[in-house]
């Protein structure tokens, strides 16, 4: 999908007031290979100035700035680092994903953003940079009770698999499967919210 179609979805009136979706969780996912990182991460950038300069807000979220983010204001940063030097992997990981877990830090943390402003629709990004300790199949399935009034795209470096013969499952770089079924390829939104004739 090239800029101009995405920048066509995601600022459409349809896609905001996330009609054809009747009762169904407003999450997206928009798939791309891990090769070309740097180059999404531009582009979601330009789409956000790009949304911004045509009047809409939207919320970004990169989920390594945000567990960084939250270790700084705890002022643990620097322990967390000491720690990785002297603990084992496991040991790490289960440090860091007790710290981040859904009801004490990440269901209030997205709820605390989502009142700062009028945002209209949010992007989820550095999905890679998170993982193991936090799992996209896991931070959607937390946050489908938090976020339901909010269109909430999902930017994963891999595959995400919609199929009744093959499952429904998020391919982090091809290769890492979490089972997760009531997103939507972002793509598909053209036809569910019947907005194919009104592409620019």
């Amino acid at each position: 999908m090239n800029a101009d179609k995405l920048f066509s979805i995601v600022s459409n009136e349809k896609f905001l007031k996330m009609e054809g979706l009747t009762n169904e969780v407003p999450f997206f996912v928009y798939a791309y290979d891990i090769r070309k990182q740097k180059e999404m991460y531009q582009r979601i950038l330009s789409l956000k100035k790009r949304l911004e300069t045509s009047g809409i807000k939207p919320l970004c979220i990169g989920l390594y700035d945000m567990v960084i983010g939250a270790f700084e204001e705890a002022g643990e940063l620097e322990d967390l680092f000491e720690f990785e030097t002297t603990a084992g992997k496991e040991d790490f990981l289960q440090q860091l994903a007790s710290y981040i877990n859904p009801d004490d830090f990440l269901k209030p943390y997205f709820l605390n953003r989502l009142k700062e402003d009028t945002y209209q629709l949010m992007f989820v990004y550095q999905v890679g940079e998170v993982f193991p300790f936090l799992r996209s199949h896991n931070l959607l399935n937390n946050l489908q009770s938090t976020v339901r009034n909010t269109p909430l795209i999902l930017f994963f470096p891999g595959e995400y698999i919609t199929s009744y013969e093959h499952g429904f499952e998020l391919k982090l770089f091809g290769k890492f499967k979490g089972p997760y079924y009531r997103a939507f390829k972002l793509e598909d939104y053209v036809v569910r919210g019947n907005i194919d004739g009104e592409l620019t």
